[in-house]
């Protein structure tokens, strides 16, 4: 009985052993010999570069960058949709307790990154100022603006809601 599964246990590593050396083959046989890919090259399509952002100047009001004034009137319509959802969906969140937000002020400085975070009224004030700014922008090359009050009033729509 002791030979019978010594002879199965051997018969399974060669198996083993074969269908190793066969996925080795194959990591091989992908591998052609003097192939190397194209070099990465530089895209100068405008649409894959990201928006220098404008400023807020001192009067509290938004002034677009170059960029930002370079794009048609359905570029910024777009852009504006998407602030409006991401201000939208910020009045869904529960507010971070003062806790909270004074250890992420704290804390974010020594580990870098952004300190514009925790002050979400800050980061309102400066959306909604782009987006009054986009509108300004849009009614001066006669195209179609947006009611942002209208949209912001709107409830945020559920997550995986489909349009058709």
């Amino acid at each position: 009985m002791r030979r019978e599964n010594l002879i199965v246990a051997m018969r399974m590593l060669a198996r083993l052993s074969a269908l190793a050396v066969l996925l080795l083959l194959a990591g091989c046989a992908a591998a052609v010999p003097g192939y190397s890919p194209p070099p990465l090259t530089e895209s100068k399509n405008q649409y894959l570069q990201p928006l220098e952002s404008g400023s807020i100047g001192p009067d509290g009001r938004y002034h677009m960058s170059e960029t930002e004034m370079a794009m048609d009137c359905k570029r910024i319509t777009g852009s504006m949709q998407i602030a409006i959802s991401r201000l939208r969906d910020s009045y869904v969140r529960a507010e971070p307790s003062a806790l909270s937000s004074a250890t992420q002020s704290a804390v974010q400085p020594m580990l870098g990154g952004s300190t514009m975070g925790p002050d979400r009224r800050a980061v309102y004030a400066r959306e909604r100022a782009k987006l009054d700014a986009y509108n300004r922008e849009l009614a001066a090359r006669s195209c179609n603006t947006l009611d942002i009050d209208a949209e912001l009033a709107r409830p945020a729509e559920p997550l995986g809601a489909k349009k058709y």
